[in-house]
């Protein structure tokens, strides 16, 4: 099984695309869509919400965020 290095979906060893760089990493695309925004538009997987890195990064958040709210003082109006 192959994990895509953008959208982090496992298939098939025999689908997608493994591109072979010169310094000996093998990078391998689930398809057309994750080559493209990854090598020719150059997006940032964090920020598209169908990645699994955009999913990890949105969990994170959520508990930082949870627990920055729990930490700080309440303020009286």
């Amino acid at each position: 099984m192959a994990k895509c290095i953008f959208c982090g979906c496992e298939q098939a060893d025999f689908k997608g695309t493994f591109l072979l760089k010169n310094d000996g990493t093998i990078a391998y695309y689930c398809s057309d869509k994750c080559r493209k925004n990854h090598l020719k538009l150059g997006r940032d997987k964090t920020r598209l919400k169908w990645t699994e890195a955009y999913r990890i990064a949105k969990t994170k958040r959520t508990n930082a965020g949870s627990l920055n709210k729990a930490l700080k003082p309440r303020r009286k109006k």
